[in-house]
């Protein structure tokens, strides 16, 4: 599992005075960032090889602006060219605030097709495959 600290930025807020919905999305593309390494040591964009084929978030409380947080993120799936990615939440109260997944396909960019993940691959992400314990199931 890896932890991601975040930190609400005031222009993440919205007039309501909470952070607006699209944001969590790219808290949880950055929490995928050390994910990343295992597929890109590097993080080039000219050889980036993972695409978005599906997301999910589910709200479960309100972050306010200068809130601290955590974003856990685990591998609750491996398949022959894609994973799923879980994330989830939760605040310096120890409130979980949002659930989410994603499922990331490995991608070659050049044929517009997906490849398989190899053997290297599937065996460096499931060592990441267990969450959080209390962590609240996906709607």
């Amino acid at each position: 599992m890896f932890e991601s600290e975040i930190i609400v930025r005031f222009s993440e807020c919205d007039s309501l005075g909470h952070v607006n919905n699209a944001n969590y999305f790219t808290y949880f593309e950055e929490a995928r960032s050390e994910l990343f390494r295992i597929f890109n040591p590097t993080l080039s964009i000219s050889s980036w090889n993972l695409i978005v084929a599906s997301t999910q978030c589910d709200y479960i409380r309100e972050i306010s602006y200068a809130q601290k947080s955590t974003v856990y993120t685990w591998i609750s799936r491996v398949g022959n060219t894609s994973f799923t990615v879980e994330h989830a939440i939760k605040d310096e109260n120890n409130h979980w605030i949002a659930r989410g997944k994603t499922v990331l396909a490995c991608f070659d960019f050049k044929t517009r097709k997906s490849v398989p993940l190899s053997k290297e691959m599937k065996d460096s992400l499931l060592k990441h495959n267990e969450g959080p314990l209390d962590v609240p199931s996906l709607r």
